[in-house]
């Protein structure tokens, strides 16, 4: 990874131009900087902070969940899940077991796993629970088994797409100035041009295009001091109070799965999350455990809750990576190749647009 440090000289300076310009360092951001890297096209990722995954990414509990809420996002969650296990040090298999209260809820994904080709195997109540006993407070009628689900070292995951991607940390998109035959793009560092602009900015997405908001959650994680289950799938219960959990090097890692629509910021935990944890984890076998550790995170998800991967349609220079909704570990490298291959029809389009426009 290259973070231009404004203390270092030799790193200093922004290129004067590039191909692709990356605003994020997201998930996002470096997934599509690593699938561009591997078609050979020059690429910037632009971040605000010091350092990649600031707010959402590197904040992920990391679960390897290929099943999702809707077939889009499950063909890209299988995809890349696929790849992870193929290519990334990052990815730990272990295995995932989804719970239901409602049976029909469990039919609905099994079929969806079906669908996809993708091993499951349903299990009933006493098959959950002899896997996690402690759950046993909790409405389980139902659950699915996904063998290939894992867990990701988010940071790591991060870091192994960075490696080798010109990552400009502290450099701010301030403002965009298309033209025909280039984007130039203003940050708190300076200028560089670009022909086509990937807007990979999380919750912050379309603000710099004066689009109307992505809508972003708030979510808590924690780390229990309790027996973190070695060895064991992760869990996550879909039913009407939501939770997941999976074991941590620390203990037992849980989310109450709140969603507080919050303005997009550097979230921080309340005590509204400690109190829904209780909620959830009552009659459990954690009740009462001390928390070690805890953080918040943001999701950011697009009006009709699908991710929003490919070129504007207004705009033909501008590329959309946006609304993940909690899934961007997973589908990462899935995310990176579709958004990769629509910043290579950018470029396609920015070369016939310089050919027909006549220099200044």
């Amino acid at each position: 990874m290259t973070a231009l440090d404004p203390a270092d000289p030799t790193t200093a300076a922004l290129p004067a131009s590039t191909e692709v310009a990356i605003i994020g360092a997201g998930f996002a951001g470096v997934s599509t900087a690593w699938a561009l890297a591997r078609r050979g096209v020059r690429a910037v990722v632009l971040e605000r902070e010091s350092a990649p995954g600031r707010f959402a990414s590197g904040r992920s509990a990391g679960l390897g969940r290929q099943l999702a809420e809707d077939d889009a996002t499950t063909h890209l969650t299988v995809r890349g899940a696929r790849a992870l296990r193929d290519g990334f040090a990052a990815w730990q298999p272990c295995g995932g077991i989804l719970t239901f209260d409602q049976a029909a809820a469990a039919e609905a994904y099994a079929a969806r796993a079906a669908k996809f080709q993708l091993e499951a195997h349903r299990l009933d109540r006493a098959a959950v629970l002899a896997r996690w006993p402690g759950l046993a407070a909790l409405p389980i009628v139902a659950g699915v088994y996904v063998p290939s689900d894992g867990v990701i070292d988010v940071v790591r995951l991060l870091d192994e797409f960075a490696a080798g991607q010109h990552i400009a940390c502290n450099a701010e998109v301030e403002r965009l100035e298309a033209s025909p035959r280039e984007v130039r793009v203003g940050t708190s560092r300076g200028w560089l041009s670009a022909q086509v602009v990937v807007d990979a900015s999380g919750a912050w997405a379309g603000q710099l295009v004066r689009e109307p908001p992505l809508a972003a959650y708030k979510r808590h994680v924690y780390v229990l001091e309790a027996d973190p289950a070695a060895g064991q799938p992760f869990v996550w219960h879909l039913g009407s109070d939501e939770m997941y959990m999976r074991s941590h090097e620390a203990g037992l890692m849980v989310s109450p799965c709140d969603a507080v629509q919050t303005a997009a910021e550097d979230q921080q935990p309340d005590s509204t999350g400690e109190a829904l944890l209780a909620a959830r984890l009552a009659g459990s076998g954690w009740d009462g455990a001390r928390v070690a550790r805890r953080w918040a995170c943001q999701r950011a998800f697009t009006p009709n809750r699908r991710m929003w991967l490919g070129e504007d349609p207004v705009r033909p220079w501008f590329v959309w990576a946006a609304g993940l909704g909690g899934h961007g570990a997973t589908a990462s490298p899935a995310v990176g190749e579709d958004v990769a291959a629509a910043c290579a029809r950018a470029l396609r389009a920015a070369t016939s647009r310089r050919r027909s426009s006549p220099r200044p």
